[in-house]
Formats: structure tokens, sequence, C-alpha cells
């Protein structure tokens, strides 16, 4: 990724404080074409339901499995989140396509969609908006011209230690607990743990087993929202997805 592209997306969003208010967000036209031509920024975009859903089943149909599963892998050490994040684009994606009766919120199209801010959270976070079909599209697009390297042993035993943390989570364990419990085997800041979570739970690897339980006061989680210890984790799902590396 070009580093100046990159620099030109963040400044856009974010400051050492936090995000820029949306009225403070400026940015040099020179800079912008820059940031185009290297694929980082995007003119706004206006598309249909059906537009958006015929460009998801064609990156569906177009990226491989094993491409999502070497960038999940291969980010765990590089820390390329947005490598990270196509396996959840992947799922969600294919529920989108699959789903029947799907509110509108679950496709992300509109007018004058802003795709930078999209970019934005994937580069820095992995994503925040794994259930947006527009997101899954944008994602799986740029994900899809990368070149992505064959994981190492290194990062396969990331991805163990991860599930052995989860397997040894606790009865009536909170998504908060794990997403704590996770320093021990995975270097990564809080916002990074959580979306590695969330990235689990929207591949349906982290899976409520039920849904009546109760919600905490405050929260910021979507997927993992109804998840605890004794869910555990789907190890037929991990084998789907993983089954070739020998992770189960």
């Amino acid at each position: 990724m070009d580093k100046r592209a990159k620099n030109i997306l963040f400044k856009t969003y974010w400051t050492s404080a936090g995000w820029l208010r949306e009225e403070n967000r400026k940015i040099e036209e020179a800079d912008f074409n820059y940031a185009k031509e290297k694929g980082v920024m995007f003119d706004p975009l206006t598309i249909t339901k059906a537009a958006l859903i015929s460009k998801l089943d064609n990156v569906i149909q177009t990226i491989s499995k094993k491409m999502i599963t070497d960038a999940f892998l291969c980010s765990l050490s590089s820390r390329r989140l947005d490598w990270r994040s196509g396996l959840g684009s992947y799922a969600n994606a294919n529920r989108v396509l699959t789903g029947k009766d799907l509110h509108d919120c679950y496709y992300g199209n509109g007018d004058h969609e802003d795709l930078n801010v999209l970019n934005f959270e994937r580069i820095k976070w992995g994503g925040v908006r794994h259930h947006s079909g527009l997101y899954n599209w944008l994602d799986l697009s740029l994900l899809e011209k990368e070149n992505i390297a064959t994981p190492t042993k290194d990062d396969m035993d990331i991805f163990r230690n991860i599930l052995k943390v989860i397997d040894d989570s606790e009865y009536g364990e909170t998504p908060s607990k794990l997403r704590e419990r996770l320093r021990t085997a995975f270097k990564g800041s809080k916002n990074e743990r959580h979306i590695l979570l969330e990235i689990l739970g929207c591949a349906d690897i982290l899976k409520p087993l039920r849904f009546d339980r109760k919600e905490p006061g405050k929260h910021d989680w979507t997927f993992v929202l109804h998840w605890r210890g004794e869910d555990k984790y789907d190890r037929q799902k991990v084998k789907e997805y993983f089954g070739e590396y020998g992770i189960e």
C-alpha cells in the first residue's frame, strides 16, 4: 500500500485526538487525486440494491476462499488489518446473497456513499461495518488486488493460540472478558482484539448458542453480543475455513 496515499486518507478522518468532525474534513484536490490513483481513495458512489448485489456476486465468484484465509492468517503477524477484514466480509457477503427479506441496512446501497471512510476503517481497525453489503464489496474488491503471502508456521500458531484461549473460556464469560484474555495469545490493541472477535463472530466461528442472554447496559458489540464462554467456538466452521492448514 502506498504510504503517502494512506497518510492522505488517514489525515482526512483522524487526528491524535480521534475522529475529525465532519465539517473539518478537508482534502486538497491534488492529494485526493494522488490517493485515488493509488486505489486508496474513491469518488462518492451512488448504487442501487440490484447493482450492489450484482457486484457482490461477481466478487464472490472471482475471489477464492484460500485467498481469504491466507490473508486472514498472514494478518495475525503482519498486522495488515485490511487483510484480516476479508474473512468477515466473505462470510457476510454470502449471507447477503442468499438471505431473504433482509432489511436494506444489510446492503448499504444508496446515494453519494462515502467509500473513503469505509476504507479508512478497514485499514485502521480491520473494518467495523461487516454487516454492510457495500462494505463487503469494497473490502473484497480491494483484497482481490493484493499479493497475499503464504501463511507461515508462526501465523498458524498464533491462530491456534487464539482458538485455545477461546476454548478455555469459562461458563458465562462475556466477549469483553475474552477480549482481555486474548492479550496472552495475540499482540494487538484493545480495538484490534475487539474487531478480531467481531470478524470471527461474523464468520460464525464465534457463534452464540442462545440469544436470550442479558445484554450489558453499555457495549459496542455486534456479532458476538450474545456469545458466552460456554459456547466456545464452532469447530466445524474452523475446519471449513482452515482445515487445509491443519487447524481445527
